[in-house]
C-alpha cells in the first residue's frame, strides 16, 4: 500500500482527534445530546462534527472510494476500495469527561481490511498497522511496534468484554459470561471504546476481547493492528472475522486463552433465549 494513503489517513484523524478536543475543551453542549436505541445509547455534536470533517475530507481526497461510516454512512458499500470510518468511538465516555475515546479510520480492499488508524486524542497516541509492515504506536516522530502477549494461563490473563444496548436475553448474556471469566481470569474490564481495547490488545496490555454486536467502524482499523501484531481475530464459533462479523473474540493467539473464551460463551449461550444483537456497549 502507497504511504501516502496511511499519512493521509494517519493526519485526518489526528486532525479529527483535534476537533475533538476542542469541543471537550470549550465544553459539550448538553442540549445538543440525543438518544438512538434509548437513554444508554446517544450521539453528540462532537460524533457529527468530527464525521462531517472527516467525510468531507475522504470524498475530497479519494472522490471514487465507498465511505461507510457510523452516524450516516452505515451500510456496507460494494465499491472496490472503501473507507471505514467511526469519528467518536466512545461517545459515552466522552460526553462524561473520561478519557477513553478515540477516532477509527480504516481501509478495506474487497471486503477485507489493510490499513488501520487508531487515533487516541487525550493521550496523543497514533496507532496505526498496514498488512505487512506491522502494527505501530506513533508518539511525535518515535515508532514504537506493537506485540500482543505471549500469556497462556487465565490466572495471568487480562480480558475485556462490553456489554450490548439490549438488556434482557442475548444482550444480559455478556453479564454472565463476564463473572465466569472475571473468576478464571487475573481480571475482566469494561472500558466503553473497542478502538482503544483492540489496540491494548495489539499493545499486549489485555490478552483478549469478546463482544457482541460490533460494527465494521467499531473493529476494520482494530482488525489489521491485532493481527499485524501477531493475535487473532474469529467469531465466536471460531470461523474467521468477516466485515459483517456479528461475534468476535479478538486475542493474542494463546490456546488457553481462546479455548476459555468459547468454551464459556457457548455454555452461556445454551442457557440463554436467542437475541438479535443490538450494538456494541461502547457508543
Amino acid at each position: 500500500m502507497d504511504n501516502a494513503i496511511r499519512d493521509f489517513a494517519i493526519d485526518l484523524a489526528q486532525r479529527a482527534g483535534d476537533l475533538l478536543l476542542g469541543i471537550r475543551e470549550r465544553g459539550l453542549n448538553q442540549e445538543s445530546i440525543r438518544q438512538k436505541l434509548g437513554h444508554f445509547d446517544i450521539v453528540t455534536e462532537a460524533d457529527l462534527a468530527s464525521e462531517r470533517f472527516i467525510l468531507s475530507e475522504l470524498a475530497a481526497a479519494y472522490p471514487n472510494y465507498g465511505i461507510i461510516s457510523e452516524e450516516t454512512n452505515q451500510h456496507l458499500s460494494n465499491a472496490e476500495w472503501v473507507w471505514i470510518v467511526d469519528p467518536l468511538d466512545g461517545t459515552t465516555n466522552f460526553a462524561h469527561g473520561l478519557p477513553i475515546y478515540g477516532v477509527n479510520i480504516g481501509l478495506a480492499h474487497k471486503g477485507y481490511p489493510l490499513l488501520g488508524v487508531t487515533y487516541e486524542p487525550a493521550n496523543n497516541h497514533t496507532y496505526w498497522a498496514v498488512r505487512g509492515q506491522g502494527a505501530w504506536r506513533r508518539d511525535g516522530n518515535v515508532e514504537t511496534p506493537l506485540h500482543v502477549s505471549g500469556i497462556n494461563r487465565l490466572s495471568g490473563a487480562v480480558m475485556a468484554t462490553g456489554f450490548q444496548y439490549a438488556r434482557t436475553g442475548a444482550g444480559r448474556a455478556r453479564h454472565t459470561e463476564f463473572a465466569i471469566l472475571d473468576s478464571m481470569t487475573q481480571s475482566v474490564r469494561r472500558l466503553g471504546a473497542a478502538s482503544l481495547t483492540m489496540v491494548w490488545v495489539a499493545s499486549g496490555n489485555l490478552e483478549a476481547y469478546w463482544e457482541t454486536g460490533l460494527k465494521p467502524w467499531d473493529f476494520a482499523p482494530g482488525w489489521v493492528m491485532v493481527e499485524e501484531a501477531g493475535g487473532l481475530l474469529t467469531e465466536y464459533d471460531g470461523t474467521p472475522a468477516q466485515l459483517s462479523s456479528h461475534t468476535l473474540i479478538i486475542s493474542n493467539g494463546q490456546p488457553a486463552i481462546r479455548d476459555a473464551i468459547e468454551r464459556t460463551v457457548a455454555e452461556v449461550a445454551a442457557q440463554v433465549e436467542p437475541a438479535s444483537a443490538a450494538g456494541p456497549e461502547h457508543d
